[in-house]
């Protein structure tokens, strides 16, 4: 009787112990992000979310899918080369110590999809004009001054450089209005809101300048050298300085320029020495 009491009291002593010491996997911190992409260097993931940059780190064990269906049933394992800038992504994530690890990653195929394309066209539109652009840059260098025939702007969500529907509906109605302009020129002008760092934003409005430059002469016929420059100016020239963090300052501006040289004083009215972006 006694030898069976020892037994099970040593039994529940050990139970209380079990149940006493704390499970490190669930004495971590759990939670979930969901953001674009914005760099992937090495094994870390910055990830904008909620006007705010996080840094996530890839693992051995997290699991990278796209989920496809209505009810997300269909899975695809995918490499961590897939990560790139552009992507919409949901990430579990788990607190370890002073790091957030990615448990899991998911994302739509046409969210890679369209991530890829810009990848993609970027490189294209530079090896596109890349040979052009100095002596386009020495030409117009020469000449000095010009005048803004036209303008249009792009706007993007927050921390994206895709171009929606009414941005490629813009840019095709300027490009025709441009390209009727034997001397016509596009200037490309990338911009983000105040949200995020210096470098994150010179970034964005780097690759949202390049992703409608692209665009251009990928998928609207513009010659390489028809364009005059293709540049980010990070959130310094916000279009409306009074909500910084607002819609209108996600953007890239298209301007159609024409040199003074070129023009003659009949066709030289109405147009504006300053554009504005």
């Amino acid at each position: 009787m006694n030898s069976r009491f020892t037994r099970l009291a040593g039994l529940g002593a050990v139970g209380a112990l079990l149940l006493a010491a704390p499970n490190d996997a669930l004495a971590q911190a759990t939670g979930s992000i969901q953001g674009n992409i914005i760099s992937h260097t090495g094994q870390q993931l910055v990830v904008q979310a909620g006007g705010a940059n996080t840094t996530v780190t890839l693992t051995d064990a997290t699991k990278i899918q796209a989920v496809a269906g209505a009810l997300g049933l269909r899975r695809e394992d995918h490499p961590p080369t897939d990560l790139i800038p552009g992507l919409l992504v949901n990430i579990d994530t788990i607190t370890n110590g002073s790091e957030v690890d990615a448990a899991s990653i998911t994302f739509k195929p046409g969210d890679l999809k369209t991530a890829q394309a810009v990848q993609a066209g970027t490189e294209a539109a530079k090896q596109k004009f890349r040979a052009e652009q100095a002596q386009n840059e020495k030409r117009l260098s020469e000449v000095g001054q010009f005048v803004q025939k036209g303008i249009t702007r792009v706007y993007f969500a927050t921390g994206s450089a895709t171009i929606n529907a009414a941005g490629k509906q813009s840019l095709q109605a300027i490009a025709a209005q441009g390209m009727a302009i034997p001397s016509g020129l596009f200037r490309v002008v990338g911009h983000t809101d105040s949200t995020g760092s210096a470098a994150v934003n010179q970034r964005l409005s780097d690759q949202r300048a390049s992703a409608v430059t692209a665009y251009l002469l990928t998928n609207c016929g513009v010659p390489g050298n028809k364009i005059m420059s293709a540049t980010g100016m990070g959130s310094d020239l916000p279009q409306d300085a009074d909500d910084m963090g607002g819609a209108k300052n996600r953007r890239v501006a298209v301007m159609i320029m024409v040199s003074k040289a070129s023009l003659d004083t009949s066709s030289s009215g109405g147009s504006s020495n300053s554009p504005q972006q």
